[in-house]
């Protein structure tokens, strides 16, 4: 009986210390949503999340288990977004790199169609796969399973982030973060 006790006892801590690390996902969702057009300048990426992290700061939104996320496409096709602002499921060149913030798995990116908050395997799904298959650019055919998953992801501290300094957490290729196979089998949410 004793050890019940303490099995309980031991589920409980780690319950109540495992939901002390979580972001304030509805505060940081209405904060994007409210400005997804204000925070936003086409080209900056880097920036407009900075700019998103400062505010929820000055809020006292809970940002634990949050990180700047560096997603590094790979060759001649760079970083291509496939639900861009104006450029629904075509190809648009993102440019050498794209940042994003993601918390408690939840994405945040500015450069979104729309001010949608998804799941990281749902996000990849949208912005970084094609829409249907095949899909040529430049007469390249344009694989969802080998792009984006061979790309070079890079995760930052998102507090040394905001001070222009990028301490890297971790980096690895995209098929490592996600479950490429998985993801694939998602509908894409637009």
């Amino acid at each position: 009986m004793m050890k019940q006790i303490r099995i309980f006892i031991l589920l409980a801590i780690s319950m109540i210390g495992s939901s002390a690390y979580s972001a304030d996902i509805p505060s940081l969702k209405k904060l994007f949503t409210k400005n997804f057009n204000n925070y936003y300048q086409q080209r900056f990426c880097g920036r407009n999340i900075i700019r998103f992290l400062e505010e929820a700061k000055e809020r006292n939104i809970d940002l634990s288990n949050s990180y700047v996320l560096k997603v590094v496409g790979g060759g001649f096709l760079e970083t291509s977004g496939f639900y861009t602002r104006g450029n629904i499921n075509e190809r648009e060149m993102l440019g050498y790199f794209h940042m994003i913030l993601v918390a408690d798995d939840m994405v945040f990116d500015f450069d979104l169609n729309e001010s949608l908050v998804l799941e990281k395997e749902d996000y990849i799904r949208l912005q970084f796969t094609p829409p249907h298959e095949p899909y040529f650019v430049f007469g390249i055919n344009y694989s969802a399973k080998g792009s984006p998953g061979n790309w070079n992801i890079t995760a930052f501290d998102r507090k040394d982030y905001t001070n222009g300094d990028e301490t890297t957490l971790w980096k690895m290729k995209m098929k490592k973060y996600i479950n490429i196979e998985n993801m694939l089998k998602r509908v894409r949410v637009r």
